[in-house]
């Protein structure tokens, strides 16, 4: 049953952010250039304003202090990287790639989060396990190459560095569900993220008074408020919460696994929305990237847990 919860919040996390990438390229698209600072700082904002119904509870209050007060380096850190750092690189790659190709690169992150688990918590993946990891991500690979989509953008130098971002934003998920898994278990998902939002937001500051200016202020018409809600409170406060509410009942390397599920859904969203083609080989993929998913899910990690191995620095 506790996999059954774990497999719902992880597919409900998964679905709103493969949303993103095509609200992202609408923002970018239809309503023209942005500035990601101030985009992404007013994503923060609403994020935390949304879970702030938190603080109503006694308990919650309760479990904010006491994180506040014993782990507050802990969800510095997670802020840092697996929010402020993830969210500006996969949002900016959006500005140089397409949807699609910003899904693939960034879904990699199930290998970094399988190395991560061994190496700060010691889980190590039984050899089926890997193989899913391998299968998941050769069909995100052939999702990149197959017709269909809108993997169609030059590979010029502006392409390759919105790959490389995206690709960063991966690497930074990673270290977000692995290092988090403490934590989690600890104060639990939405009290989590209220504060690494909160702390995200904070962290934000400074640098909108050398990225920001009145103009792009002026520039935020209702379309772009009505997307920065949507990618603020949906793709961030709901999806994140339900995230990390998943971490309690399935270990990281194997909630990373949800990383290929969200390019399947990414791509499928591209398609339709982008009213782009489907084609055989694309379906291949999309068969592969589920199908090593089920076998990384039924393969979980071996040895320590976040609350045994993980240190708080």
């Amino acid at each position: 049953m506790k996999n059954i919860t774990g497999f719902i919040l992880g597919f409900l996390a998964t679905a709103a952010w493969g949303s993103f990438y095509i609200a992202g390229r609408w923002l970018f698209g239809e309503e023209g250039e942005i500035n990601s600072w101030l985009f992404n700082f007013l994503r923060f904002g609403m994020a935390t304003a949304a879970l702030s119904p938190l603080l109503l509870f006694p308990g919650n209050r309760q479990l904010i202090k006491k994180a506040l007060h014993s782990d507050w380096k802990s969800f510095l850190l997670i802020s840092l990287v697996g929010i402020v750092m993830e969210s500006i690189l996969i949002f900016g790659s959006l500005n140089y790639t397409t949807a699609a190709r910003s899904s693939l690169m960034a879904n990699c992150s199930p290998i970094a989060t399988v190395i991560l688990s061994y190496l700060l918590l010691k889980q190590k993946t039984p050899g089926l396990g890997i193989l899913g990891m391998i299968i998941g991500f050769s069909g995100i690979v052939l999702a990149g190459f197959a017709p269909g989509g809108d993997i169609y953008a030059d590979t010029g130098l502006y392409s390759l560095l919105g790959d490389g971002m995206a690709l960063g934003s991966g690497f930074c998920w990673a270290f977000f569900t692995v290092y988090g898994a403490n934590v989690s278990q600890k104060y639990g998902g939405p009290v989590c993220m209220f504060i690494s939002f909160l702390f995200g937001t904070l962290l934000m500051v400074p640098l909108l008074f050398f990225t920001v200016s009145i103009a792009d202020w002026q520039e935020f018409r209702p379309q772009l408020w009505a997307g920065t809600i949507y990618t603020g409170v949906i793709t961030l406060a709901w999806a994140n919460a339900c995230w990390y509410a998943a971490l309690r009942y399935l270990k990281p390397n194997v909630l990373g696994a949800f990383g290929y599920l969200s390019a399947a859904i990414t791509f499928t969203l591209s398609l339709i929305v982008l009213k782009e083609k489907f084609s055989v080989l694309f379906i291949v993929s999309i068969v592969l990237i589920l199908f090593g998913m089920a076998l990384l899910m039924s393969n979980p990690a071996k040895g320590g847990s976040a609350s045994e191995s993980q240190k708080c620095p």
